[in-house]
């Protein structure tokens, strides 16, 4: 698979305890975002409510062709409003739990793509016990020539790993929603 770095895509993998995948394509939002600072952004990139599933059991082939459909995704559906939908963010709505603290428990969320910046990557985050935030635990760079199997194989290897063994899992331990 080659690709162009300038192009910046990405997706979300949510993962249940269960080994269960989710993948949310993301898209340009056409309303302002605000940011941690109380700022607003013009525009950003969301994810679209658009899930795609993936059950336990599956392999590598399996998950590359959802991986690759995710992508290919990008920026094709709206993103998905929290304000226009009650609040809930698209972890409650998918998930049907209101309240993202528990909507998000024990649940890994994975970002994947590329970017020209950091080339190919996949970042390993978990929810984090106050705020609709996350805590990144791991992240890899894969090489430019990195297919979908490729993404797919380091997914998961994040899905079957202990994360408690991750320096950073002891360091943020008492501020993770696990």
């Amino acid at each position: 698979m080659k690709v162009n770095l300038a192009d910046y895509r990405t997706i979300v993998l949510l993962v249940d305890e269960q080994k269960n995948i989710v993948i949310f394509p993301i898209s340009k939002s056409d309303f302002p975002i605000e940011l941690a600072d109380g700022s607003f952004e013009e525009f950003g990139y969301l994810p679209a409510y658009y899930p795609i599933e993936l059950k336990y059991p599956y392999d590598i082939k399996d998950l590359a062709k959802k991986i690759e459909y995710g992508i290919e995704q990008w920026d094709k559906h709206p993103c998905y409003q929290e304000k226009l939908n009650n609040m809930l963010t698209f972890e409650e709505k998918y998930y049907g739990i209101k309240g993202f603290k528990k909507a998000s428990k024990g649940k890994l969320h994975i970002h994947l793509g590329w970017d020209d910046i950091e080339g190919k990557y996949i970042t390993l985050f978990v929810p984090a016990k106050r705020g609709y935030a996350y805590f990144c635990l791991d992240g890899i760079q894969l090489p430019e020539d990195a297919d979908w199997s490729a993404f797919a194989d380091e997914v998961i290897k994040y899905v079957n790993m202990d994360i408690t063994r991750l320096d950073s899992f002891k360091i943020y331990k008492s501020k993770l929603n696990l």
